[in-house]
């Protein structure tokens, strides 16, 4: 009887022990429910794709897709996830996308990264978030951000399209100086023609003149010398007033100081008929058509219209003009324009080697012309052992505007109109070669025949 009672006391307890327990798994039943709906809840609340990752020995054995709010929305999210699910196992993209997998079980850490999809022929963009769940498990949270990438490729697009408006403006604005520039450097050079041919001939009337007369002086010089010899040898013992006037005029110095006046006087005359010839030269050329020149002479034109400057160079220091010309045939060119070009290159090297001078760089101040004949092109070369340039100067002496000048002195378009000169009108090249302190040289390729 008392072992019935202590059998049927531990029925009991085992009896209420079974009775908590399932009390106590209906509560976790119940809390495991409401956890459950809470989560399908926030599922169904979400707008992004949830995948859990199944992962066995670097390989992707089970994907599990959790349906969203992202899914159940619009059908046609249902082929973004499946191919989003389709990059998981295809050749190309598997391996990538398993490598950050792996990468976020292997950390322990939540990996993310943007990536895009292409359905049919749109480009669709994602931010996912891979984060561990157990060593060979994950979850994969992507949120749609094609709206987002969208407006920012737009804004972008926007921006560039700005930018480059931007820049065709300032290309515009710039093309606009240039042109500017060149019409009036254009104007002042056809006013500039127009003047030194006026002033050409205006001088070269009066000297045609002079030019003219010294040959009749000379012969009336002559005369008159004849005419005093025969008297002194027929009146050798003159009157006292003619022996007089003959010692106040020192009659034996001027007799033989004359003819000496006559010849400086026609040497003055020809250096002038050269200048003016060099003149009419340098601004007559009809530049509508090509013409056939020996370019040595548009060389020579333009040292003699410098010679101003090379024999005054400030500082007392003449200038050495050293000319080595090749053999060249006559080139096909613009003259007039050729001419510009020489004399803004001479005209910068005077201005180097003043500098240079003044601070002490150069001593004997030379400018060395060259030519020769390579490939069928005329070779111009022009240096100087003036006061150079840097690099930084050098690279840019081509661009419009640019000067390293005083206010007053230049406005950087001689060089650059230059180069335009040689490279668009004449289809050559130019060079410069240049160091501080060193000087500069300027190599000119034009072609022979160019039409």
């Amino acid at each position: 009887m008392q072992t019935n009672n202590s059998q049927l006391s531990e029925l009991q307890k085992i009896n209420k022990q079974l009775q908590e327990d399932i009390l106590q798994r209906n509560l976790l039943e119940d809390k495991l429910r409401s956890s459950e709906a809470k989560i399908r809840a926030t599922f169904e609340a979400m707008t992004d794709i949830v995948v859990i990752l199944n992962v066995d020995k670097s390989e992707l054995i089970d994907i599990e897709i959790i349906p969203t709010k992202y899914i159940n929305s619009d059908n046609s999210n249902i082929d973004l996830i499946s191919t989003t699910v389709e990059q998981f196992f295809q050749d190309k993209t598997r391996l990538a996308w398993l490598e950050k997998i792996e990468r976020a079980l292997k950390l322990v850490q939540t990996v993310h990264y943007d990536y895009s999809l292409a359905v049919e022929e749109a480009k669709y963009w994602f931010s996912a978030s891979i984060s561990p769940i157990s060593e060979t498990q994950a979850i994969w949270v992507a949120r749609d951000i094609t709206k987002r990438k969208r407006t920012e490729q737009a804004l972008e697009e926007s921006e560039l399209r700005e930018r480059k408006k931007s820049q065709d403006l300032e290309t515009t604005l710039s093309e606009l100086k240039l042109t500017q520039a060149k019409l009036l450097l254009s104007e002042k050079m056809a006013s500039l023609g127009s003047l030194v041919a006026g002033i050409a001939h205006e001088i070269n009337n009066p000297t045609s003149f002079i030019y003219g007369n010294i040959d009749a002086a000379t012969g009336y010089f002559q005369d008159l010398l004849n005419l005093i010899t025969l008297y002194q040898k027929h009146y050798p013992e003159p009157v006292r007033e003619i022996s007089q006037q003959i010692s106040d005029i020192d009659l034996d110095f001027i007799t033989k100081d004359f003819p000496n006046l006559l010849h400086s006087m026609n040497q003055g005359a020809d250096r002038i008929k050269q200048i003016v010839q060099s003149l009419k030269d340098f601004s007559h050329h009809d530049e509508a058509n090509y013409k056939l020149v020996n370019i040595h002479t548009g060389i020579d034109n333009t040292i003699l219209l410098l010679q101003h400057r090379i024999h005054q160079v400030r500082c007392r220091k003449q200038i050495q003009v050293i000319k080595e010309y090749s053999l060249l045939p006559k080139i096909e060119c613009y003259p007039k324009k050729l001419n510009q070009v020489f004399m803004n290159i001479l005209s910068n090297a005077i201005d180097a080697l003043e500098e240079g001078i003044e601070k002490n760089y150069t001593d004997n101040a030379w400018i060395r012309i060259v030519t020769e004949l390579t490939d069928n092109k005329a070779v111009i070369r022009i240096a100087d052992n003036g006061i150079g340039m840097t690099k930084q100067v050098s690279e840019r002496i081509f661009d419009p505007f640019f000067t390293t000048k005083t206010v007053g002195k230049g406005v950087g378009m001689g060089l650059a109109l230059s180069y335009q000169i040689i490279v668009d009108n004449h289809k050559g090249e130019i060079n410069c070669i240049s160091e501080l302190k060193k000087g500069s040289e300027f190599i000119i390729y034009i072609p022979v025949h160019i039409s």
